[in-house]
Order: C-alpha cells, then structure tokens, then sequence
C-alpha cells in the first residue's frame, strides 16, 4: 500500500515512519528535509501545490502535520492546522486518495472529571486555538467522507514521549501502540468515517477502547508500567 505522513519528522511522525516503513510503500511529507527517504516531499501545508504533489498517487494518508503546541497563536494554528488541513483533505479529494487518517487529541475531553469515562459521543470541549482546530479537523473528515466519499478516521491520541516509548498513564500513547493504531486506522475495510481513541489505557477505564476496537480493530496491547 502506497501510504503518505505529513509532518514525519516529528515526534510522532518519527515514531510511525519507524514502525511502518518495512512492510508499505511510504512517502513522507514535512517542512525539513528528510534525507533518509528517497520519497520525500518538502514544502509547507499552506502552499497547495506541495500538498497535492505529496498526495498524487497514494491510497493512503495520514495526516499528522501542523503546529503541535497548545499555546501557540492563532494566526499559527490558522496557517498550519486550519488552511493546511484544508489543502491536505482537498488535495486528496482531487488526487483520488481513498482514505485520511487525521491525528486528533484525546486532550479535546479533558475538561471533563476523570471518574467519568470519556466515549467519542462526548461533546468535545476545546481549550486552546489548538483544541479548536482538531475539532475542526475531524468534521472536516466527516464532510469529505459523507459529501465526497472519501474513507476517514480521526484518531484522537493521547500523550505520546519521545524519550518514553511505554506508556504509564491512561493518557499515554506507547510507541507499539502508536504504530498498532494508525496501521489500523490506515488498513480495517469498510470504514466510511469513524473518531476513535489513541491511548494505551491500562487498569483505570479513562477511554472508551471497545469502541476502537469494533470500528477499526484497535486494541491496545502495551501494558501499563508505574514510574
């Protein structure tokens, strides 16, 4: 499968590339060289033409690219995380890509009290630009998969450690899982548009992860560790 990941030279990015690169055809896409591919695009996800050329001829995109930092200004997360993710879902409508996996945050629920279990039919409760433009993210997904036809998954992930690759806290994201959830996201059939949770879990039921599980075949395996 012919997959393209914006923003791979992120810590997330990184993370997938690693886990992915030996068993599918990747083309990566980020502002910053990356020198260890021979499919590489280089550009920035406000210039279209970028976009559309990193997005010609693949099956499969996942869409982790974008300002990554809660605080940042609006007119940051305007450029990157809105008008980008526009150019991206547009450019593979006009590219024919068949299915977008778009990084989300499970942070979109924070707000709520931890004893309460959080399940995708919350209402999300932004905080910050950044917040916002996840949300605006995953019903841009849901217009082009109900308007155009496009497959679509937002996956709302939790922490993930670039110095950590196990998780230790529901909130958390190991490496293993990271990989395991984005490779379903990319690969379950019969997907038209779903929201499902990025975490490890553990013993403490913070996230919904059944709901992962039947919309995509999710299941978390890296045990919860202390410390």
């Amino acid at each position: 499968m012919r997959i393209l990941i914006t923003g791979a030279a992120g810590a997330v990015g990184t993370v997938l590339v690693n886990g992915l690169r030996d068993r599918y055809q990747l083309r990566v896409f980020d502002r910053v060289p990356l020198p260890d591919f021979e499919d590489a695009v280089v550009g920035e996800l406000t210039d279209f033409e970028a976009v559309a050329a990193a997005t010609q001829d693949m099956e499969a995109v996942v869409h982790l690219a974008g300002n990554p930092l809660g605080g940042a200004p609006w007119e940051e997360i305007l450029n990157s995380n809105i008008i980008g993710t526009y150019n991206l879902f547009e450019a593979a409508r006009q590219n024919n890509v068949r299915r977008v996996v778009f990084a989300s945050r499970a942070g979109l629920l924070a707000p709520y009290p931890e004893e309460i279990t959080r399940t995708i039919d919350m209402p999300p409760r932004p905080e910050s630009y950044y917040s916002i433009s996840k949300v605006f993210g995953e019903n841009l997904g849901y217009m082009y998969a109900s308007k155009f036809g496009m497959e679509c998954v937002s996956v709302r992930i939790g922490n993930v450690r670039a110095d950590r690759p196990h998780a230790d806290h529901p909130h958390h994201l190991s490496h293993p899982d990271l990989v395991r959830v984005f490779e379903r996201a990319v690969i379950h059939p019969n997907v038209q548009y779903e929201v499902v949770f990025g975490v490890s879990g553990g013993e403490w039921p913070l996230y919904d992860l059944e709901h992962g599980y039947r919309a995509i075949g999710y299941k978390p395996q890296s045990p919860r560790t202390s410390g």
